[in-house]
């Protein structure tokens, strides 16, 4: 499961166009959660997926600052999350995936 998230920051990074301000937040965080997301998490099981859970939450956090503000910005995880409409629940996540 960690290699899936250290393919899926890669893909995430080789991707620059998500990092423009260009583009709008709500397309973005589709385009996040369509490709970037699917890498990240596909071919894991349930059970995996509670195991690495830790590791879930940081990539999603990082994948969310990177789309939301500027680096040079001092922003709380909060902060973000509100910026961006988002809840930060891997069981969510893990629900709809499921169904």
């Amino acid at each position: 499961m960690k290699s899936r998230i250290a393919i899926a920051k890669v893909t995430f990074n080789k991707k620059k166009f998500l990092f423009t301000f260009k583009l709008d937040l709500n397309l973005r965080k589709k385009l996040v959660k369509c490709y970037i997301w699917n890498i990240a998490v596909c071919g894991a099981e349930t059970s995996t997926l509670w195991k690495y859970q830790k590791y879930l939450k940081s990539f999603d956090m990082c994948c969310w600052r990177r789309l939301a503000i500027s680096w040079t910005d001092r922003v709380k995880n909060e902060e973000v999350l509100q910026i961006v409409k988002e809840e930060r629940d891997i069981k969510h996540t893990v629900k709809i995936k499921e169904s």
